[in-house]
């Protein structure tokens, strides 16, 4: 059973908007492994397919904040029959990235990190071809380009529910909202975690498809490289709106088996030691 968030009228003048307004950037998609996709979803998602998709934006206009450029790998799951995005990892960098984060994570329970310099997560263009690159703490996590044109395979196009300039399309994400609080013996604690269900709306005004060719590393903080790229599908250049919309809580799972599944998408390996390092 659903559970609506819903705020009354001297809330809502309180609640952070989430429009993230002039969405410029590389998207793309590639064929995975589908065991590493399900060795990192918390229960109860469920594998749905077996592709990743990503991106390399720059959000000019975010409705809480300055300017961000943001970084993120996806899994495509299911729950209770529906299919939707569950976005494992995000990096961001530039003016806005700390409200980002913070607003990201303390209202959804996105799992988002902040790159130490603005230029960690860049997009360079020369004529047709776009390379996306990120860093994060001297190491290199992803190398993305794109030539404009046409999708290296052209199922693709229906997973983005081909969008064209003036085009709206929805979609459902999922999210691990998580509870810390403390027990009482006075020590810290995951008291419970809501998984949450977003619907967002894509204003498109442009997306322009082309062939991807996806270069995905590893760092002792970031797993990106954790997912093989098996085969290119496609990505495309696109300008576009973003707003989310609709919040549900739709299920409390057990945090002593979701917990371990998000530590490193949210903290560093020197904040997940114990003892002296």
């Amino acid at each position: 059973m659903k559970t609506k968030i819903v705020l009354n009228s001297e809330e809502a003048l309180l609640e952070p908007s989430a429009i993230m307004g002039n969405e410029e950037g590389i998207y793309f998609t590639f064929m995975s492994d589908l065991g590493v996709i399900a060795n990192v979803l918390p229960e109860p998602l469920e594998v749905a397919s077996p592709l990743v998709s990503g991106y390399i934006v720059e959000i000019k206009n975010a409705s809480f904040g300055e300017r961000y450029m943001e970084a993120m790998l996806g899994v495509y799951v299911k729950l209770n029959g529906k299919v939707g995005m569950y976005p494992v990892t995000f990096l961001l960098s530039g003016p806005g990235a700390e409200m980002a984060t913070y607003l990201g994570r303390e209202k959804t329970g996105l799992s988002k990190k902040i790159c130490e310099n603005e230029d960690d997560i860049s997009i360079k263009r020369d004529g047709d071809v776009l390379r996306g690159m990120v860093k994060r703490k001297g190491a290199l996590l992803l190398d993305v380009s794109i030539k404009l044109g046409e999708y290296n395979n052209p199922a693709v196009g229906d997973i983005y529910n081909n969008p064209t300039a003036g085009k709206k399309t929805g979609g459902t994400s999922f999210y691990f909202h998580t509870v810390l609080e403390p027990d009482e013996n006075g020590k810290a604690i995951y008291k419970k975690v809501n998984l949450i269900s977003n619907e967002a709306e894509y204003a498109y005004h442009k997306w322009e498809p082309g062939k991807v060719s996806v270069r995905l590393y590893s760092s002792e903080n970031d797993a990106w490289g954790e997912f093989p790229v098996f085969e290119n599908m496609g990505g495309a250049y696109s300008v576009n709106d973003l707003e989310m919309k609709d919040l549900y809580i739709v299920g409390n799972p057990d945090p002593k088996k979701v917990i371990p599944k998000l530590m490193s998408t949210r903290f560093d390996k020197v904040a997940l030691l114990k003892g002296e390092r």
